[in-house]
């Protein structure tokens, strides 16, 4: 169970050290709106708990526009498995998530808190807009995309069935992947190749077997009389 005490918009998009505060968790109701006008920076702050969370995009990165992207750094203090932690995540190196010491933390430290929801997943189910909720709706009717899966998955009791989807696509993936060499099919064709060329070193024609029985008879022939 994952709760969010404070969400912290250090450097992103056009907020600077805006935190917002949820406290810790009450004994009564516990439910937060966050509301303002047109362009006051809603969707920002969902994108902000977003980045934390997945990470911040590779390339292209549409909330650099004020802080330049090795600046980007966002954060907040959560409930976790009843104690509190505190995340911070940078948008440069290879190690972004970091704690609120800047010590390097693994992905699993917030991944494993998702249930196994990726970031569409994620925003499908809990980052509605008008044209996630239009698109969601088409994939229902269809019964297709992730929003669609993940109704099933509801529906069926398989909570865990993006994980599953996942690990099912890496096995598949791992036997047959189109043009790479490292697959268990693309191994097993090459040493058919390996095969298929010892056959032909050590391939013999019907003339030629023929050819050589007779000299073998010959042979064994001539062997015999100079035995006799």
């Amino acid at each position: 169970m994952m709760r969010l005490q404070t969400l912290d918009l250090i450097r992103f998009g056009h907020f600077t050290d805006r935190r917002f505060d949820f406290g810790a968790k009450p004994k009564g109701a516990d439910f937060h709106i966050i509301y303002g006008r047109n362009e006051a920076g809603k969707t920002t702050t969902m994108e902000g708990l977003l980045r934390l969370l997945y990470g911040f995009r590779p390339r292209n990165e549409p909330y650099e526009f004020r802080h330049q992207r090795a600046n980007l750094r966002v954060g907040a203090t959560m409930e976790i498995a009843g104690g509190v932690r505190s995340f911070v995540r940078i948008a440069s190196g290879r190690a972004t998530l970091l704690d609120g010491n800047g010590a390097v933390l693994p992905e699993t430290a917030l991944s494993q808190c998702l249930g196994g929801l990726t970031e569409s997943d994620y925003r499908n189910l809990l980052c509605l807009d008008d044209a996630t909720i239009e698109r969601g709706g088409e994939e229902i009717v269809q019964a297709r995309g992730d929003t669609g899966r993940l109704l099933f998955a509801a529906a069926a009791g398989l909570s865990d069935l993006s994980h599953i989807l996942d690990t099912l696509r890496r096995e598949a993936d791992a036997i047959w992947a189109g043009r790479t060499t490292t697959t268990v099919i693309a191994k097993l064709r090459q040493e058919l190749k390996v095969l298929d060329e010892e056959i032909r070193r050590h391939e013999v024609s019907a003339n030629e077997w023929t050819t050589r029985r007779k000299a073998a008879a010959a042979a064994a022939a001539t062997e015999a009389a100079a035995l006799a």
